[in-house]
This record gives structure tokens, C-alpha cells and sequence, in this order.
């Protein structure tokens, strides 16, 4: 009991201060590659958010106003639970720590961003009523649709087409080792559970046991996975290419709009949730090393989610954005890949 009251409150801690990090990579990879320096590593991610909390509180203008301002809060308790299904100390909670139970999470972060275009109503669009409101005259056949709804239509098509590829990668390794557990996922790679209780400082026992582990990312269909997962990823994040829910020259910059002051800090820290998450599913998928309370392994661990904002934001930098012409041939193709991958791995278990 005591090591789960550990894990409760101490991996959603490394993984907050892990997402602190994210965004300034994210910014300062970005402006490399455009021959800028870029800002401090942990402005965009910790300062920031910061500042916003100490801004003055604005009522937003929504039908739901308190509601709207709590789904982000909702949001980052959902990734926190997302992250904590898959460490070893969850595993046995009413058998929580699933590749199931995280997706079902997942889709309930992809659901959130819907929310909270509807419960917006941005002043952008309120000060541009249509004509028939300026003359007074009813124009029958037109509708009325604020930036956000637009934004919601775009999410609901996401929804629909863009988030299988992600799916479709999280079960391959689920193919491989004929089970739903991330406990027998991980141990399928090598992962000793002898090593998930607090430990002391790195040193080369610790340093042995990653080395030797048999990572699922290794073999063909993993290598397949991972890369229909990374796709999927910058999908589910809806950044470039695939940021038409936000695609600043019409809807501004999508559901968000409306958060201003602290509530737009807990956005950020949502997002930075959601960046960690995605990125600590793919290390224990993949490679076999779950966030545990073991520090040299979580270390270790938070290390290696680092990796996967980097390459996106070497992506995003090089991408335009795309319309929905170019996003469903593209996610379709990539959820023909991710098929294909599962019935390799069944061939391979065969």
C-alpha cells in the first residue's frame, strides 16, 4: 500500500516536471533549425504557464463557463491516471494497467478538446454577427458558427480518421505477447521486477539492466509500430502538419481560445501532460521500461520521453499544414500500415 501511495504522488510529479522541459525543446529545436536561438528551455513550458496564473481572472465568455474552465483540470487528472496505469504498482488495482485502459483514456482527452470548442463562444465571433443580425432580417438556410464549432468539426473528423494509426501501433505489441497487460508487455522485453522499488544513485547494475533489455521496437513489426505510432502522435497532438483544428488563418487557435489567466496556464500544463503521456506509453510499449519509483529507472525513463517532442518538432518545423484533402489519404495510409503491422506480428507469433 505504502509504494502505491508512492507511485500515486510521485510519478505524476516527474512526469509534470519532465512536461516543464517539452515545450522549451520543442521551441528551441525549432528555432535552431531556422538559425534562431530560441527562448530559455524552461520558459515556454514552466514560466509561462506560471506568469498566467498570477494574470487577472477573466469569465470566459461560454454557456458553461465554470465547466469549460475545469476540462483542462480534467484533462491532466486523466493523463496523470493514463501514466500511473503503467507503472508496475497499478498493475494489480482492479486490473487497471492495461493497454485498454489507457486507450479508453486517451479517447477521453481526444473528446475534451470537442468540449471545449462547444463550451466556447470567443469575442472574435461574437462582434461579427452575420448580416441578417445587423438588419434585422431573417436569412433562412444560414448558420450562425462560431470559431470554436468550427474547430469541433475539424476534432470530430480527427477523431474519426486520424486516431487509428496510434491505436492500431499500441496493439502490436499486445499481438507479440498475447496479452492486454503492460505488466507481461514489459516482461515479454527483459524488464526485471526485482528493480522497481526506490533505489540509490545510477550505477551499472541499473545501467546492465536497460542494456539488456529485448526491446519490442527492435524487431520489424516494432519498428513498423513505432513509426505508425510517431505518426499518430503529432495526429492526436494536433500539430503540423496535422493542426487544421487550430489552423490560425481561420478558427485562430481552436478550442482554446477563450482561456485566458490560469485557466489558459492549465491548458498548457494539459497539453504538457499529453506530450509526457503519449511519449511514456511508447517507452514502456516499446522498450520494456515502465515509469517505476526505482529513481536511476525513472530517470532513465523521463530521459527517453524527451525524444519523441524532439523529433515532432523537427517534423512540425519542416511541415505545412494540412487540409483535410491531404490528411485523409495520408491517415489512411498509415492505417493500412499499422493492419498490416498487426497481421505481421500475428504471422510472427504463429
Amino acid at each position: 500500500m505504502i509504494e502505491l501511495i508512492l507511485a500515486t504522488i510521485l510519478i505524476p510529479l516527474a512526469a509534470l516536471i519532465t512536461g516543464f522541459f517539452i515545450p522549451g525543446l520543442e521551441r528551441k529545436v525549432q528555432a535552431r533549425i531556422q538559425q534562431r536561438i530560441g527562448p530559455p528551455i524552461l520558459t515556454p513550458g514552466f514560466w509561462a504557464i506560471l506568469k498566467f496564473f498570477y494574470k487577472e481572472k477573466i469569465k470566459p465568455n461560454s454557456p458553461m463557463p465554470r465547466l469549460f474552465h475545469s476540462l483542462p483540470i480534467i484533462g491532466i487528472f486523466v493523463m496523470f491516471f493514463a501514466v500511473l496505469f503503467t507503472t508496475p504498482d497499478w498493475w494489480g488495482v482492479n486490473a487497471l494497467g492495461t493497454v485498454v485502459a489507457v486507450v479508453g483514456l486517451l479517447k477521453v482527452i481526444e473528446f475534451l478538446f470537442m468540449a471545449i470548442g462547444s463550451f466556447s463562444r470567443s469575442i472574435l465571433s461574437v462582434s461579427m454577427p452575420y448580416a441578417d443580425q445587423i438588419k434585422g432580417a431573417v436569412m433562412k438556410g444560414e448558420y450562425r458558427r462560431f470559431f470554436e464549432q468550427q474547430s469541433v468539426i475539424r476534432a470530430f473528423k480527427m477523431i474519426t480518421v486520424g486516431s487509428f494509426p496510434l491505436y492500431l501501433a499500441m496493439f502490436v505489441p499486445v499481438v507479440l505477447v498475447k496479452s492486454i497487460n503492460f505488466s507481461d508487455i514489459v516482461q515479454f522485453q527483459g524488464f526485471d521486477a526485482s528493480l522497481i522499488y526506490p533505489g540509490g544513485m545510477i550505477d551499472l547494475m541499473y545501467l546492465n539492466k536497460i542494456l539488456s533489455l529485448k526491446p519490442i521496437l527492435f524487431t520489424f513489426p516494432g519498428m513498423l509500430a513505432g513509426f505508425v505510432y510517431f505518426i499518430g502522435y503529432i495526429m492526436l497532438l494536433n500539430e503540423y502538419p496535422f493542426s487544421i483544428e487550430k489552423a490560425k488563418s481561420d478558427v485562430i487557435e481552436g478550442p482554446s481560445l477563450e482561456y485566458a489567466a490560469w485557466a489558459r496556464g492549465g491548458y498548457y500544463l494539459m497539453r504538457e501532460s499529453i506530450l509526457f503521456v503519449l511519449s511514456s506509453v511508447f517507452i514502456t510499449l516499446f522498450i520494456g521500461l515502465p515509469p517505476t519509483l526505482n529513481l536511476p529507472l525513472l530517470l532513465v525513463h523521463c530521459l527517453l520521453c524527451l525524444i519523441m517532442p524532439i523529433l515532432f518538432s523537427i517534423v512540425s518545423a519542416f511541415s505545412p499544414i494540412f487540409t483535410f484533402k491531404q490528411i485523409y489519404p495520408v491517415s489512411m495510409g498509415f492505417t493500412a500500415l499499422g493492419f498490416l503491422t498487426i497481421v505481421l506480428s500475428l504471422l510472427a507469433v504463429m
